[in-house]
């Protein structure tokens, strides 16, 4: 069944690409850490959590003086937040499903409770940056209010033309991350993968719509700050779906039915071999998580 667990955790972050902005800035670093570098460089990599932040932010916003200044202490204060408090967290989620690997028992069920926790822990983080950065994006000013639209808009064209590009690069990228967790694949795992590319229910231009709409509400409340408007801003944040569109709902849920289906199938096929590296890249990550959590600040 572990198999299930690693590649849900991995599908559940990759296969929904329904997050938006401040959810790009938040648990950056974490995705690199899972998602791009191995178990070796995880702690190099977390290391430059502040660096990452800082530099994503600055890229949507030329800050000043004082808002430079509240925004290092501010990623400072995050990256202690989640050092001390969440990695003990994934550490021992991780440790937890390493145990777990040989049992093939009640998937379905399994894969279910995985995705809960990962949600979890992702809104855990969500409303504390949110709450943490809030107050520096209401002391935008109007030329930098017109800077962060500018720049959402770019990314939102930069976005729409990658994912227009090339079918077999989104297929070796399942396959590479799928390899993170498992060690080599088989032919059979192999065309499970590429069907589930080929036969994606992702909407890019979906998506670009329900961009279009949280930016315009997003800039529009910032812009005007009508009665209660902090408030409205934070539930944007934290809480995107509130403008979902119905299709756009309906293509999330098919997403993360065909993300779990696939983690099904993947866990189903999944040799004594690849059992045995995905409960050993597990126990490595969680060590990892466990002594950047014990470092010194």
């Amino acid at each position: 069944m572990d198999t299930a667990r690693g590649t849900a955790f991995n599908l559940t972050l990759q296969s929904c690409p329904t997050r938006l902005y401040w959810r790009v800035f938040l648990l950056g670093a974490v995705l690199l850490i899972l998602l791009s570098s191995g178990c070796s460089s995880v702690r190099l990599v977390y290391g430059h959590l502040d660096w990452w932040m800082d530099r994503k932010i600055n890229s949507y916003l030329e800050l000043e003086g004082a808002q430079k200044d509240l925004l290092q202490q501010r990623v400072d204060d995050f990256h202690r937040w989640h050092r001390q408090t969440q990695l003990p967290r994934y550490a021992d989620f991780f440790e937890q499903l390493a145990t777990e690997v040989k049992d093939t028992s009640h998937i379905p069920a399994r894969l279910k409770r995985i995705e809960k926790q990962v949600d979890e822990y992702w809104d855990n983080s969500v409303i504390m940056l949110s709450d943490l950065l809030l107050p520096l994006v209401y002391t935008l000013s109007e030329q930098q209010i017109d800077q962060l639209e500018e720049n959402i808009q770019e990314e939102r064209e930069k976005s729409l033309k990658k994912w227009d590009k090339a079918q077999k690069k989104r297929e070796k990228e399942f396959r590479k991350q799928t390899e993170r967790w498992l060690g080599d694949l088989t032919s059979e795992q192999e065309a499970i993968i590429d069907q589930q590319v080929a036969t994606s229910t992702f909407d890019p231009k979906l998506r670009d719509g329900q961009r279009q709409r949280w930016s315009k509400a997003f800039i529009e409340t910032l812009r005007t700050k009508p009665t209660g408007y902090q408030q409205r801003i934070r539930e944007l944040v934290i809480n995107p779906q509130s403008l979902w569109a119905e299709d756009y709902r309906k293509m999330h849920e098919q997403l993360r039915a065909q993300a779990m289906a696939l983690a099904e199938q993947i866990a189903l096929s999944a040799t004594p071999e690849q059992r045995q590296h995905l409960q050993a890249t597990l126990q490595e990550y969680a060590a990892d998580f466990r002594a950047l959590a014990n470092e010194a600040e």
